[in-house]
């Protein structure tokens, strides 16, 4: 029995049908295709916005097409080796320890198993099989990003929807040559956009943190959230 795989027409149509709010068994009818088919393609090729699971037939095709090019070298078809890896993986081995370590299967670079890890295509993308004090190789862009505490998207409703003023978010701006040691913080207010800054003699934490409370000191006592980006 041979498979077809999805056109990028079929992907089009589950689209359509899938914001329509329609059941994965009305679409596979209405595509001529198993339900489990739609299921499958579904899960593997949905993309978060926001926390909230879209699909989206570009994005679905990107995939697919990047898939046949792992199937075409010989290496990701290869049950053996991907139950290898997520084994290891699991064991808290990291990238550079499995495709290092000498064994009888031939293994992918270690960039190639961080890439199939953000890719969702080894572990089901879960990132804490890494270790937390390991390093994310040319992935994701985390530079100048705080990523302690909650995103400002799953905060309060009335934050996000700059309904109540009082909650702050809090930048720095440094020099693009990284020449000099001295930053810019800055505070911007969500509902009124009101922006003020001050400049530093340096970027360590205790200097910022005093900043943004002199900062603040000037304003009435109010409920205030700073995010810091």
């Amino acid at each position: 029995m041979n498979y077809k795989h999805l056109s990028i027409e079929e992907r089009s149509c589950i689209r359509k049908y899938y914001v329509d709010g329609l059941s994965y068994r009305e679409i596979a009818r209405l595509i001529g295709r198993n339900v489990s088919t739609v299921s499958r393609e579904i899960r593997r090729n949905c993309t978060h916005m926001y926390d909230i699971p879209t699909y989206y037939p570009h994005t679905a095709q990107k995939k697919y097409l990047l898939r046949r090019s792992y199937c075409h070298r010989g290496m990701f078809w290869n049950e053996e080796v991907i139950a290898y890896i997520e084994e290891k993986l699991k064991a808290t081995w990291s990238p550079e320890q499995i495709a290092c370590t000498p064994c009888e299967l031939p293994m992918p670079s270690w960039r190639t198993i961080y890439r199939w890890i953000y890719e969702k295509y080894l572990v089901n993308g879960n990132l804490k099989v890494l270790r937390r004090n390991g390093k994310s190789h040319g992935v994701k862009e985390t530079r100048g990003k705080y990523t302690k505490g909650k995103s400002i998207r799953k905060r309060d409703k009335s934050v996000y929807k700059r309904e109540i003023a009082g909650h702050w978010e809090a930048d720095t701006v440094v020099s693009g040559l990284g020449k000099s040691k001295a930053c810019f913080v800055t505070l911007a207010e969500r509902k009124t956009r009101y922006y003020t800054a001050m400049k530093l003699p340096d970027k360590k934490a205790s200097t910022i943190e005093d900043a943004i409370v002199t900062m603040l000191s000037a304003f009435p006592p109010q409920p205030c959230a700073v995010h810091c980006l």
